[in-house]
């Protein structure tokens, strides 16, 4: 098979990507997945039935244990047409101008808050994006805790800024509107020249000379006349790069593997979104959700320092089940079903870093995930969620919840003083699954960027990578609607190349 573009991984960029470069006419475009197609499966599709998805649905990655907690952390990854677009609460948040401010400063020009906005603008001629009503009585008193406590109560349609409100959702009532739902589905109304292969996998990139020029995968080989546009997410964009010969070129030659390009920065500078739960047991067990527990957030500053429209602290609530990267033993300990709330503060940018390595030359392999929370030499991570640990113990404490929570399960009333406190931090951080960075975009004299600005993989031709492990610093917030941004500025980058392209050979 032979096609203009091939884009690998149909999720939350992919999916964007692959129906903006059909819609422009510009080639033949052939999306591949490795997992099953979505359309029509109810767990897939109804976020409340999000926990009805099977085990082959995630890639069943492990991270490694931190340094302090010697846990392993499951870290779910979707294997399915729409990604963790598909498997995720829906959370649709548009991180301050700011965010953006530094990924041009760190050298990604183009990619400021000014240039990417008409993005996010351009995604709701599809999205659907609705803010969940203040309805549920948890959330009720959360708002109500946040706002005695002094938060001001904001609008997260209008922005994110410091302060406590409901969430916005991608959604139209329980259904999701993920970007494959939204840019692909009816699969069986697709322009004529897109095609989607499912359950495939890209074992590999294969190159002619420093030219990217087909796909390998479990079905055979696939040649792309253009570019290969890489959308496999923070985990596995970096795995694939590894193994198709991208990286550091001595541990490559270690694993056997023809060096096509050396670029150190594959695979690191991992950052991801990590907490430390505040578990509370409640008064009566927790009324029915309609969509999903995950509906109200607080944006916090709690230490000094942060610019004024800058959060240092993304605080979730989930209430009536703990999920299990918290431990099912707080679910299991609680006298009645359904009493438990957990207060989920997390770092909002980390200053902590991890990698992403391969221990061997085939993609089937799982890759060394190593997130390395609370690593930055200054403390900083630690410190802010010391704050917040102890703002949401406060929070536990008000006229808000008073008729809602009867006592704190975690920490619990035994961790008093402040080592105590912290030890428990170092031992229980949680991740919130939003890896981000690691084929990060910067300036062309940055020896630890992978990618240029617009996208293109340095040392080679014909490659690029479009998803969130091109962030070159966190986003503050939830990073799936910033993922789709990326799909949208992306498909714009490769559908002026082309024109340019065109325009060029035809004399013009």
């Amino acid at each position: 098979m032979i096609f203009d573009y091939i884009v690998i991984g149909g999720g939350s960029a992919g999916s964007v990507i692959a129906r903006r470069l059909a819609d422009a006419d510009i080639g033949s475009v052939l999306l591949i997945e490795a997992g099953p197609a979505d359309e029509g499966v109810p767990a897939m599709m109804d976020i409340s039935r999000l926990f009805e998805l099977d085990s082959s649905t995630d890639w069943g990655f492990l991270a490694e244990p931190t340094k302090n907690s010697g846990r392993h952390l499951t870290y779910s990854r979707a294997r399915m047409l729409g990604g963790c677009g598909n498997h995720n609460d829906c959370a649709y948040l548009v991180p301050p101008l700011a965010d953006f401010d530094s990924w041009h400063d760190l050298g990604a020009e183009g990619w400021s808050g000014k240039d990417v906005m008409p993005y996010f603008e351009r995604q709701k001629e599809r999205i659907t994006i609705e803010q969940r009503p203040e309805r549920h009585p948890v959330s009720r008193a959360f708002i109500e805790a946040g706002v005695e406590l002094g938060l001001s109560k904001v609008d997260f349609r209008e922005g994110v800024e410091p302060g406590i409100g409901m969430l916005t959702l991608n959604a139209n009532g329980r259904l999701r509107s993920s970007s494959s739902v939204a840019y692909l589905h009816p699969l069986t109304s697709l322009p004529a020249n897109l095609q989607i292969l499912t359950d495939t996998l890209v074992t590999r990139i294969e190159f002619t000379g420093s030219v990217a020029s087909a796909c390998l995968t479990d079905k055979g080989r696939i040649t792309a006349r253009r570019e290969i546009i890489v959308c496999a997410g923070s985990i596995q964009s970096p795995q694939l790069l590894l193994t198709s010969g991208i990286g550091d070129a001595a541990e490559l030659r270690d694993l056997g593997i023809d060096v096509i390009h050396d670029s150190p920065g594959v695979g690191k500078h991992l950052v991801d979104h990590y907490s430390v739960p505040v578990i509370f047991e409640t008064t009566e067990p927790v009324s029915e959700w309609d969509v999903t527990p995950y509906e109200a957030i607080a944006m916090l500053q709690t230490i000094p320092g942060a610019q004024s429209a800058q959060s240092q602290v993304q605080l979730g609530l989930t209430a009536g089940w703990v999920n299990g990267r918290f431990g099912d033993d707080y679910q299991a300990s609680a006298p009645k079903p359904r009493t438990i709330i957990a207060l989920e503060p997390n770092v909002a940018i980390s200053r902590s870093h991890g990698t992403v390595k391969i221990t061997s030359a085939d993609i089937r392999v799982a890759p060394t995930i190593e997130l390395n929370y609370l690593s930055d030499a200054e403390h900083y991570d630690e410190d802010v969620l010391f704050e917040s640990v102890k703002f949401c113990r406060r929070l536990g404490q008000t006229q808000g919840f008073k008729d809602i929570i009867s006592r704190e399960l975690s920490p619990g009333p035994d961790v008093v003083h402040e080592r105590d406190l912290r030890e428990f931090i170092r031992n229980n951080c949680q991740t919130y699954y939003h890896a981000s960075g690691t084929c990060r975009a910067g300036s062309a004299d940055d020896p630890n960027a992978v990618l240029t600005p617009d996208l293109k993989v340095k040392g080679v031709c014909g490659l690029r990578v479009c998803d969130a492990s091109m962030f070159p610093a966190m986003v503050s917030v939830n990073i799936n609607a910033t993922v789709m941004m990326v799909g949208e500025k992306a498909a714009d980058l490769i559908i002026s190349d082309a024109r340019q392209f065109a325009s060029t050979a035809s004399g013009n």
